[in-house]
């Protein structure tokens, strides 16, 4: 009979070799198919993209300046405006510098005229294109002067020095440039929680696009390689014939080989390297500096230890990818590299 026919069960081995088939494009998708797109992307993909992505990025940069300056810019005031506390709330811990260590009396600093001024605000002098200072209150310890016929105007934004109750501070004007002034408040309040080597703004009118910032004692690094002799100055580089006939950015790529050369009699490898940590923080922070040069470097004069200052260039880049944002840093680090010798 047909149900006393015996039926032949197939061997455990045959079974396994018919899931092994039966789950091969599964397999497939779970294991072949994301490394083959992954071989794709590197072979293919990032060779045709990566000459590309510098390109792209600076104009990703250039856009965003724009949109910073036309459109932006005004909704930062006003958030900043709400929020000036928060700003502020660095100022009380951060560097501070009192009028007597520029060997000045405040009494005999002060001016005779407007009494409620006198118990907030004294001007001290103002600074001019190569950081020299023209003072008000006669000779100032500490500090490199200019008489008024040396003065040399500021191009860009105007720097005063002044006493906030009993504090030096440094006074710069934005003349209208909402966009700079912008982008230094965030960079001061991001890199200052960062832990940043860099001055805390102490105050701000939003009216006037003025930031107050706290004074940091010693020479700049500019100053202290002038010195020695090389050309680095504005006033010296106008003197100079060779490099007159440059333009602004060329003259600047043109001065740092004299620069490097009495480079190692100003700072050691030591100072070196923690300008370049400083460098590192503000990258973890985001940030984009766009503004290394020798004359935004100051030698802090107790600790020696570097100090970083204008940051109306630097933006900041919250959103961007992770390689994206590491072709940012090296240019950074390219100019770094440039003024140090690394």
């Amino acid at each position: 009979m047909l149900n006393d026919v015996p039926i032949n069960k197939p061997s455990p081995k045959i079974i396994l070799s018919l899931r092994k088939i039966a789950g091969t494009p599964f397999a497939l998708i779970r294991n072949g198919f994301p490394r083959c797109l992954h071989v794709v992307y590197i072979c293919i993909v990032l060779p045709a993209v990566m000459p590309v992505l510098p390109i792209c990025l600076r104009l990703y940069t250039w856009i965003k300046r724009i949109a910073l300056k036309y459109y932006f810019a005004e909704k930062k005031i006003r958030y900043w405006r709400q929020n000036k506390e928060t700003l502020l709330s660095l100022a009380d811990k951060g560097y501070k510098t009192k009028i007597q260590h520029f060997g000045l009396d405040m009494e005999k600093a002060r001016p005779s005229e407007n009494a409620r001024q006198q118990l907030h605000r004294v001007e001290l002098g103002e600074i001019d294109q190569d950081g020299f200072l023209l003072s008000k209150v006669g000779k100032i310890s500490n500090v490199p002067s200019v008489s008024k016929k040396q003065f040399l105007a500021r191009k860009r934004f105007g720097l005063r020095v002044v006493a906030i109750d009993g504090y030096v501070c440094i006074e710069k004007h934005y003349k209208g440039n909402k966009s700079s002034f912008v982008n230094e408040i965030e960079a001061h309040y991001h890199l200052g929680r960062a832990g940043c080597n860099i001055p805390v703004i102490r105050d701000v009118d939003f009216d006037n696009l003025t930031l107050t910032f706290s004074y940091i004692s010693g020479p700049v690094l500019r100053e202290e390689l002038a010195g020695r002799g090389a050309v680095v100055r504005d006033r010296d580089i106008e003197e100079n014939p060779e490099l007159t006939r440059f333009g602004k950015r060329k003259r600047a790529i043109k001065r740092i080989p004299e620069c490097r050369l009495v480079l190692g009699d100003v700072i050691d490898s030591k100072f070196i390297e923690l300008v370049f940590a400083e460098l590192n923080k503000i990258h973890e922070a985001r940030f984009i500096w766009n503004d290394i040069k020798y004359g935004n470097i100051i030698i802090e004069e107790r600790s020696g230890k570097p100090y970083l200052i204008d940051f109306d260039w630097a933006l900041r880049f919250p959103g961007l990818g992770k390689n994206a944002f590491r072709i940012l840093c090296d240019r950074d680090i390219k100019k770094f590299n440039a003024c140090f010798g690394r």
